[in-house]
């Protein structure tokens, strides 16, 4: 997806500034002016593209605040939606590290949480699981990502082997020099049937649903987190349809249309996803444009009687679709379809 060229002035101003305080100014200007682009009539597609822009030239900003030129080499990463051109204001940030040397990591995670610590200030605040550069798990020298790849990918249930295999297949350097880790976990996991099987089932995994229409009278049961009920599984079953096609592309929408009408992916269902995935992606934008107005902490939960009707009939149409497939995926699974050729 294409970064409109609003976005493109924003983060230079962001890579233009000199100190803390400039940064935090320019991020919020940036918020603003994203935020209101809207309302002209940009696609929220374009606007998440823009704004995950903005957040990984504020990363970049960040990291190089209080850096020795001896360490100029550190690359820095981000994963998630920041780094597939998805993330909305609100939307928290993976971060990962690859330093030089052993004797550097303890140095790069003290410094990766000051980092955090500035973008905290800038409203861009570090996953809520722990996937940051402060830790250690998540700072490493480019030899031990190297051996974590091989492990989780040999073995998956070790070590969290899925959701490091998971980060990894979105990371995305915040230079854009590079994409090694992400080509590197691509390489790694081609061909290793047993740990694309338990990505598989762990996309397939419930988490969240959609309320029943006869609970909607009920107070408060027309509630639904839109992204954990419907996003995500969209989100994770292109990534694995992707690694398990070879397919380099990251961003979901990307995925979907390279993997759709592979043995992975029915083009029908690879098509529905995407135009899914557009939905929600609107809906989210100006769901949590209303909450920065009203100046409310941002989230993802919707009241379905609140939506516009047609807004409401579409999200639950994703709703059945998405269902739909993952179920079609689980009997396939259970076929072997997808582990024998």
């Amino acid at each position: 997806m294409s970064v409109p060229e609003v976005a493109v002035e924003l983060c230079e101003r962001i890579d233009e500034a000199s100190d803390d305080a400039a940064l935090v100014d320019a991020v919020a200007h940036a918020r603003t002016v994203l935020t209101a682009a809207a309302t002209r009539g940009l696609p929220p597609t374009r606007l998440a593209a823009g704004w995950s822009a903005v957040v990984r030239s504020g990363v970049a900003a960040a990291s190089g605040f209080g850096v020795p030129a001896s360490r100029s080499s550190w690359n820095w990463y981000v994963s998630g939606s920041t780094a597939r051109g998805e993330a909305l204001p609100g939307s928290d940030v993976e971060t990962m590290l690859v330093v030089d040397e052993d004797s550097e990591l303890r140095h790069a995670a003290d410094h990766a949480a000051s980092v955090h610590a500035i973008l905290d200030r800038c409203r861009i605040f570090g996953d809520d699981k722990g996937a940051t550069a402060s830790r250690a798990r998540f700072c490493r020298t480019a030899e031990q990502w190297t051996a974590g790849i091989a492990s989780w990918t040999t073995d998956p249930v070790a070590d969290r082997g899925v959701v490091m295999a998971g980060l990894l297949a979105d990371a995305r350097s915040v230079s854009d020099a590079n994409d090694d880790l992400r080509l590197a976990l691509l390489d790694a996991i081609r061909g290793r049937e047993n740990a694309l099987s338990f990505m598989l089932t762990d996309t397939l995994a419930a988490r969240a649903h959609f309320p029943s229409r006869l609970r909607l009278l009920a107070p408060r049961e027309d509630r639904v987190d839109i992204k954990a009920a419907a996003l995500q599984p969209i989100v994770a079953i292109s990534r694995w349809a992707a690694l398990s096609a070879g397919v380099p592309a990251l961003a979901t929408v990307d995925r979907l249309a390279a993997v759709g009408g592979s043995r992975y992916l029915d083009a029908d269902d690879a098509s529905v996803l995407r135009e899914c995935h557009v939905i929600l992606t609107r809906i989210r934008w100006n769901h949590h444009a209303q909450l920065l107005a009203q100046d409310l902490p941002l989230d993802d939960e919707l009241a379905l009687s609140s939506l516009p009707p047609h807004d409401r009939a579409l999200v639950r149409g994703v709703g059945r679709e998405v269902t739909r497939i993952r179920r079609k995926l689980g009997f396939l699974a259970s076929t072997s379809s997808f582990t024998h050729r």
